[in-house]
């Protein structure tokens, strides 16, 4: 039986879309964390950051990543803050293969701009918010990792394809 994936990655990186693909690839059933937030809260991402703030949005994304430990044959699309937190790492290393999906920050910036469903760039100065952000959590994407994926420039059924290829080649080097 082929592992679950966790796809981690700053904000444009493509979690959901080559989650999406990936599953289709593997015959895993995807899973988006915002989604799985949504459906609970039933709420809006915006409206929670507006109702409870980070910090509220956090505690609840937690509790949906605990959720997901122990269930099998899933591709996991991460919210991009959700390694912020010790306990969601610890969790997400339960679950399963992770995947670090990465770009050119000034691709990820234009791709994360496309959407206003992004609180955290809802500021004055958005390119200031994302570049700070990104430099915040760029050490916390690799050193939980397996492998960091570069998807700058590929188009999303490739990455997913190689995604596969390389968590493969992960998996079976595991003791």
């Amino acid at each position: 039986m082929l592992p679950n994936f966790v796809l981690t990655g700053f904000m444009g990186c493509g979690k959901s879309t080559v989650g999406r693909r990936l599953a289709t690839l593997t015959g895993h059933r995807f899973v988006d964390t915002d989604d799985l937030i949504v459906k609970t809260q039933n709420k809006s991402i915006p409206e929670i950051f507006a109702e409870v703030g980070e910090e509220g949005f956090r505690d609840i994304e937690q509790a949906v990543l605990a959720d997901l430990v122990g269930v099998a044959g899933i591709v996991l699309s991460t919210g991009g803050g959700a390694i912020l937190r010790q306990e969601n790492r610890e969790a997400l290393q339960q679950v399963g293969i992770i995947v670090w999906l990465d770009a050119e920050p000034d691709i990820l910036f234009e791709r994360a701009s496309r959407s206003t469903r992004r609180p955290l760039l809802q500021t004055d100065n958005p390119r200031e918010s994302f570049d700070r952000l990104f430099e915040a959590r760029k050490s916390i994407y690799e050193s939980l990792a397996n492998f960091r994926f570069d998807s700058t420039n590929i188009d999303h059924d490739t990455v997913a394809r190689r995604v596969l290829e390389q968590a493969m080649r992960f998996h079976a080097q595991r003791p």
